[in-house]
Protein backbone atom coordinates (compact mmCIF):
# COMPACT_ATOMS: atom_id res chain seq x y z
CA UNK A 1 0.00 0.00 0.00
CA UNK A 2 1.67 3.73 -1.03
CA UNK A 3 1.91 6.16 1.36
CA UNK A 4 1.81 9.43 1.25
CA UNK A 5 3.62 12.03 2.97
CA UNK A 6 1.97 14.80 3.73
CA UNK A 7 4.25 17.85 4.85
CA UNK A 8 2.97 20.21 7.55
CA UNK A 9 1.65 23.32 6.06
CA UNK A 10 3.97 25.52 7.64
CA UNK A 11 7.30 23.82 6.25
CA UNK A 12 5.34 23.05 3.14
CA UNK A 13 4.69 26.97 2.49
CA UNK A 14 8.44 27.53 3.68
CA UNK A 15 9.69 25.38 1.19
CA UNK A 16 7.34 26.94 -1.82
CA UNK A 17 8.70 30.43 -0.68
CA UNK A 18 12.35 29.34 -0.96
CA UNK A 19 12.22 27.85 -4.48
CA UNK A 20 10.38 30.78 -5.69
CA UNK A 21 13.04 33.35 -3.85
CA UNK A 22 15.77 31.14 -5.95
CA UNK A 23 13.71 30.86 -8.96
CA UNK A 24 12.61 34.61 -9.54
CA UNK A 25 15.60 36.75 -7.62
CA UNK A 26 17.72 38.37 -9.95
CA UNK A 27 21.69 37.24 -9.65
CA UNK A 28 24.16 39.92 -9.07
CA UNK A 29 26.66 38.12 -9.80
CA UNK A 30 25.58 37.04 -13.11
CA UNK A 31 24.96 40.35 -14.34
CA UNK A 32 28.66 41.13 -13.58
CA UNK A 33 29.59 38.80 -16.76
CA UNK A 34 27.10 41.03 -18.98
CA UNK A 35 29.21 42.25 -22.32
CA UNK A 36 29.48 46.29 -21.76
CA UNK A 37 26.63 47.91 -23.33
CA UNK A 38 24.59 50.99 -22.67
CA UNK A 39 22.11 50.60 -19.92
CA UNK A 40 23.74 47.50 -18.39
CA UNK A 41 23.62 47.02 -14.78
CA UNK A 42 26.88 45.76 -13.18
CA UNK A 43 25.82 47.13 -9.42
CA UNK A 44 28.09 45.55 -6.55
CA UNK A 45 30.36 44.34 -9.35
CA UNK A 46 34.14 43.81 -8.55
CA UNK A 47 36.43 44.63 -11.96
CA UNK A 48 39.21 45.39 -10.68
CA UNK A 49 42.58 46.46 -12.65
CA UNK A 50 40.35 45.71 -16.17
CA UNK A 51 40.66 47.67 -19.64
CA UNK A 52 37.03 49.21 -19.99
CA UNK A 53 38.25 52.14 -21.93
CA UNK A 54 36.29 53.07 -25.55
CA UNK A 55 33.07 51.36 -24.08
CA UNK A 56 29.88 53.00 -24.06
CA UNK A 57 27.89 52.73 -20.63
CA UNK A 58 25.64 55.40 -20.67
CA UNK A 59 22.04 54.28 -18.79
CA UNK A 60 24.36 52.23 -16.85
CA UNK A 61 24.39 51.39 -13.35
CA UNK A 62 27.56 50.65 -11.50
CA UNK A 63 26.29 51.63 -7.28
CA UNK A 64 28.56 49.97 -5.03
CA UNK A 65 30.70 48.31 -7.46
CA UNK A 66 34.28 48.38 -7.64
CA UNK A 67 36.60 49.96 -10.40
CA UNK A 68 39.82 49.77 -8.37
CA UNK A 69 42.86 50.05 -10.84
CA UNK A 70 40.89 50.01 -14.27
CA UNK A 71 40.89 52.10 -17.20
CA UNK A 72 37.80 54.04 -18.27
CA UNK A 73 39.82 55.62 -20.94
CA UNK A 74 37.69 57.55 -23.79
CA UNK A 75 34.21 55.81 -22.37
CA UNK A 76 30.57 57.32 -22.21
CA UNK A 77 29.24 57.20 -18.72
CA UNK A 78 26.45 59.81 -19.76
CA UNK A 79 23.52 59.59 -17.07
CA UNK A 80 25.04 56.51 -15.33
CA UNK A 81 24.52 55.72 -11.64
CA UNK A 82 27.95 55.67 -9.78
CA UNK A 83 26.60 55.69 -6.41
CA UNK A 84 29.44 54.49 -3.81
CA UNK A 85 31.37 52.88 -6.73
CA UNK A 86 34.84 52.58 -6.15
CA UNK A 87 37.28 54.21 -8.86
CA UNK A 88 40.41 54.24 -7.03
CA UNK A 89 43.32 54.51 -8.51
CA UNK A 90 41.26 54.29 -11.97
CA UNK A 91 41.92 56.10 -15.23
CA UNK A 92 38.71 58.17 -17.34
CA UNK A 93 40.78 60.38 -19.35
CA UNK A 94 38.79 62.37 -21.96
CA UNK A 95 35.57 59.88 -20.50
CA UNK A 96 32.13 61.60 -20.31
CA UNK A 97 30.15 61.66 -17.64
CA UNK A 98 27.74 64.05 -18.32
CA UNK A 99 24.39 64.27 -15.90
CA UNK A 100 26.25 61.02 -13.98
CA UNK A 101 25.18 60.67 -10.24
CA UNK A 102 28.84 59.87 -8.37
CA UNK A 103 27.43 60.36 -5.22
CA UNK A 104 29.50 58.78 -2.11
CA UNK A 105 32.36 57.96 -5.26
CA UNK A 106 35.87 57.19 -4.54
CA UNK A 107 38.57 58.14 -6.49
CA UNK A 108 41.79 57.99 -4.34
CA UNK A 109 44.82 58.94 -7.14
CA UNK A 110 42.41 58.35 -9.96
CA UNK A 111 42.66 60.49 -13.07
CA UNK A 112 40.09 62.20 -14.92
CA UNK A 113 42.43 64.36 -17.28
CA UNK A 114 40.50 66.15 -20.22
CA UNK A 115 37.11 64.55 -18.92
CA UNK A 116 33.90 66.04 -19.12
CA UNK A 117 31.34 65.72 -15.65
CA UNK A 118 29.20 68.56 -16.66
CA UNK A 119 25.59 68.64 -14.83
CA UNK A 120 26.72 65.62 -12.43
CA UNK A 121 26.49 65.01 -8.86
CA UNK A 122 29.31 64.35 -6.61
CA UNK A 123 28.20 64.88 -3.49
CA UNK A 124 29.53 63.46 -0.24
CA UNK A 125 32.61 62.13 -2.22
CA UNK A 126 36.27 61.60 -1.60
CA UNK A 127 38.83 61.77 -4.62
CA UNK A 128 42.04 62.54 -2.93
CA UNK A 129 44.95 62.97 -4.95
CA UNK A 130 42.55 62.63 -7.92
CA UNK A 131 43.85 64.95 -10.90
CA UNK A 132 40.82 66.35 -12.95
CA UNK A 133 43.67 68.63 -15.61
CA UNK A 134 42.01 70.42 -18.49
CA UNK A 135 38.51 68.82 -17.28
CA UNK A 136 34.54 70.47 -18.06
CA UNK A 137 33.24 70.52 -14.15
CA UNK A 138 30.75 73.05 -15.01
CA UNK A 139 27.47 72.96 -13.14
CA UNK A 140 28.37 70.37 -10.59
CA UNK A 141 27.43 69.41 -7.24
CA UNK A 142 30.74 68.58 -5.13
CA UNK A 143 29.34 69.71 -1.86
CA UNK A 144 30.60 67.95 1.86
CA UNK A 145 33.19 66.25 -0.11
CA UNK A 146 37.10 65.09 0.67
CA UNK A 147 38.80 66.37 -2.24
CA UNK A 148 42.18 66.91 -0.87
CA UNK A 149 45.33 67.58 -2.91
CA UNK A 150 43.21 67.35 -6.21
CA UNK A 151 44.43 68.86 -9.61
CA UNK A 152 42.32 71.20 -11.21
CA UNK A 153 44.90 72.74 -13.47
CA UNK A 154 43.07 74.49 -16.38
CA UNK A 155 39.81 72.69 -15.70
CA UNK A 156 36.63 74.47 -16.18
CA UNK A 157 34.76 74.65 -13.22
CA UNK A 158 32.05 77.32 -13.69
CA UNK A 159 28.85 77.07 -11.40
CA UNK A 160 30.39 74.16 -9.21
CA UNK A 161 29.18 73.98 -5.61
CA UNK A 162 32.42 72.87 -3.21
CA UNK A 163 29.86 74.18 0.14
CA UNK A 164 31.04 72.43 3.27
CA UNK A 165 33.90 70.44 0.55
CA UNK A 166 38.00 70.16 1.99
CA UNK A 167 39.84 72.01 -0.41
CA UNK A 168 43.07 71.92 1.30
CA UNK A 169 46.36 71.99 -0.63
CA UNK A 170 43.73 71.56 -4.28
CA UNK A 171 45.51 73.53 -7.24
CA UNK A 172 43.89 75.38 -9.14
CA UNK A 173 46.16 76.82 -11.94
CA UNK A 174 45.23 78.41 -14.83
CA UNK A 175 41.28 76.97 -13.96
CA UNK A 176 38.30 78.58 -15.28
CA UNK A 177 36.43 79.72 -11.71
CA UNK A 178 32.74 81.96 -12.40
CA UNK A 179 29.81 81.29 -9.95
CA UNK A 180 31.56 78.95 -8.00
CA UNK A 181 30.22 78.38 -4.60
CA UNK A 182 33.00 78.31 -1.59
CA UNK A 183 30.57 78.79 1.42
CA UNK A 184 32.07 76.89 4.21
CA UNK A 185 34.63 75.23 2.28
CA UNK A 186 38.23 74.44 4.02
CA UNK A 187 40.75 76.37 1.90
CA UNK A 188 44.53 75.84 3.39
CA UNK A 189 47.01 75.97 1.49
CA UNK A 190 44.95 76.19 -1.20
CA UNK A 191 46.35 77.16 -4.92
CA UNK A 192 44.55 80.14 -6.02
CA UNK A 193 48.49 81.32 -7.48
CA UNK A 194 47.17 83.64 -10.75
CA UNK A 195 43.85 82.77 -10.62
CA UNK A 196 40.82 84.79 -11.04
CA UNK A 197 38.19 84.71 -8.26
CA UNK A 198 36.46 88.14 -8.66
CA UNK A 199 33.39 86.00 -9.73
CA UNK A 200 33.02 83.29 -7.83
CA UNK A 201 30.59 83.28 -4.26
CA UNK A 202 31.09 83.19 -0.65
CA UNK A 203 34.95 83.20 -0.52
CA UNK A 204 35.71 84.97 2.94
CA UNK A 205 38.96 86.55 4.09
CA UNK A 206 39.55 83.53 6.55
CA UNK A 207 39.81 81.45 3.78
CA UNK A 208 41.94 83.54 1.60
CA UNK A 209 43.83 84.09 4.40
CA UNK A 210 44.28 80.35 4.86
CA UNK A 211 44.92 79.91 1.49
CA UNK A 212 47.70 80.32 -1.11
CA UNK A 213 48.08 83.04 -3.78
CA UNK A 214 50.36 85.97 -5.37
CA UNK A 215 49.88 89.48 -6.77
CA UNK A 216 48.30 88.45 -10.14
CA UNK A 217 45.30 86.49 -8.14
CA UNK A 218 42.31 88.61 -8.71
CA UNK A 219 40.36 88.68 -4.96
CA UNK A 220 36.40 89.12 -4.83
CA UNK A 221 35.30 92.69 -4.17
CA UNK A 222 36.07 93.65 -0.81
CA UNK A 223 39.18 91.27 -0.19
CA UNK A 224 42.41 91.72 -0.01
CA UNK A 225 45.57 90.21 -0.24
CA UNK A 226 46.88 88.37 3.29
CA UNK A 227 50.53 88.90 4.51
CA UNK A 228 50.72 85.33 4.24
CA UNK A 229 51.12 85.26 0.33
CA UNK A 230 52.71 84.12 -1.55
CA UNK A 231 53.04 80.82 0.83
CA UNK A 232 56.45 79.33 1.31
CA UNK A 233 57.08 75.78 0.06
CA UNK A 234 54.34 73.05 2.32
Amino acid sequence: MMHTIKFPPTLLSVCLASFLIVMWTPSAVAGCYDDRAPGMDWSGCKKTNKMLGDSDFSGSRFDDAILLLSSLDNSKFKGASLVKTDMTRATARNSYFENADLTKSVGYRATFDRATLKDSTLTKSEYFRASFREADISDVDWSKSELGRVDFTAARLDNVSFRFSNLSRVVFADAQLEDVNFYGAYTYLTHFEGVDLSRVKNLGQLQIDLSCGNLETKLPEGRWVPDTWPCVDD
